[in-house]
């Protein structure tokens, strides 16, 4: 499929309104990444010969085809470099990404200072587009996720939505796992977005190259939650912590330790000076490491398999991003179950170029930000 210029890009209750300003003709690459529960941008190439070479500019918006299964996604454009032989390169980002342009409306009033609501991920999401969000959602959200859990909001300073749910402490990612799903403005957070698949990726069938890559950077034994608390009857905060979290069954040899920061978690609990509130403000931070260290897999050695596909085949075109498939690599003695984490799709051709099994390599993307969500 043949990528698609646009001018203008909104949603007015279900109907997009686009303007179409034509169709890429001369495009001779158009690649889109995604990687599980992170970025999801698209890689263009065309020529200045192209009939919409002087509309290609930044914030025009792509529509391509992203994977087989999901109608066609559309992507703001961030950069775009002209060449002196006359390509043009363009690098787009989904309209996800549109998450970190709404904001939830800060309050430096000290009696308004937190938000802290219990439910399933669909309630917490409700409240706050109805009662916290500044400016109007366009996005939807659905989710099969029904533990209900205590989800905290500070309001000194504004938050983006994207931060909230995506971002590293107690955002609905941290707070619930699970697997995004991205369609334009629909955004739907499952206990598991794929499935497992009858299928096997084994070089020299259906592998042209394949890496394997282990790492034991970010493997722990232990983590020491600490974060600041306010105190009962006062303005201040102090620092706590909690005991030593031992993770279970750590497959590293050695002593490490993970600094888990709960200030986030902290902001709907006081403590006292004598030592009121202790014991549960602990259990809570103990609760909050076990789960953290389990939606990240910090006791696991990270191994992953970077795969190029020599051929499409038909029945590859039914996997995707978060299916479960075998993995037999001879030449690395590896025979494993494993998740696609991350896919890129050749959106002219419409197949799979690239995808990694495994523990993604990735640790840093537009929607996992390693920043703090505390006062």
């Amino acid at each position: 499929m043949l990528p698609k210029l646009y001018d203008e890009f909104s949603k007015n209750g279900e109907d997009y309104q686009m303007t179409y300003l034509g169709t890429i003709n001369h495009c001779t690459k158009c690649q889109v990444k995604e990687v599980r529960n992170g970025a999801y941008t698209l890689s263009m190439e065309t020529t200045e010969n192209d009939d919409c070479a002087g509309f290609i500019t930044s914030q025009k918006i792509i529509g391509a085809k992203a994977n087989p299964f999901d109608p066609v996604q559309y992507f703001e454009i961030q950069k775009t470099e002209r060449t002196q032989d006359g390509i043009i390169k363009v690098e787009a980002k989904h309209v996800k990404n549109f998450c970190f342009q709404i904001c939830s409306e800060g309050d430096i009033t000290a009696e308004n200072r937190v938000v802290s609501e219990s439910g399933t991920p669909k309630e917490v999401w409700d409240l706050l587009v109805r009662d916290y969000i500044v400016t109007t959602v366009p996005f939807t959200f659905a989710s099969n996720i029904s533990a209900r859990k205590k989800f905290s909001l500070g309001l000194q300073l504004a938050e983006t939505l994207g931060d909230i749910l995506g971002g590293s402490e107690g955002a609905f990612l941290d707070l619930w796992g699970g697997e995004f799903h991205w369609d334009n403005y629909s955004i739907t957070l499952n206990y598991a977005r794929g499935s497992a698949k009858d299928y096997q990726i084994r070089y020299g069938s259906n592998i042209s190259n394949a890496k394997q890559t282990e790492s034991c950077e970010n493997t722990y034994t232990h983590i020491l939650p600490y974060g600041k608390v306010g105190v009962t009857g006062s303005n201040t905060k102090i620092t706590f912590s909690a005991p030593l979290y031992a993770i279970p069954s750590s497959e590293s040899k050695y002593t490490k330790v993970y600094k888990l920061d709960c200030t986030s978690l902290l902001d709907s609990y006081e403590v006292g000076t004598t030592g009121q509130n202790y014991s549960t403000v602990k259990a809570a931070m103990t609760n909050y490491a076990r789960t953290y260290a389990a939606n990240r897999s910090l006791g696991k050695v990270s191994v992953s398999i970077d795969i190029t596909l020599r051929a499409e085949l038909d029945e590859m075109a039914q996997i995707g991003l978060c299916d479960t498939v075998s993995v037999i690599l001879d030449n690395f003695g590896t025979t494993a179950t494993a998740k696609i984490t991350e896919t890129t799709y050749d959106s002219l051709m419409e197949r799979w170029d690239k995808l990694v099994v495994g523990a993604t390599r990735v640790t840093v993307a537009d929607m996992i930000l390693n920043r703090k969500r505390y006062i």
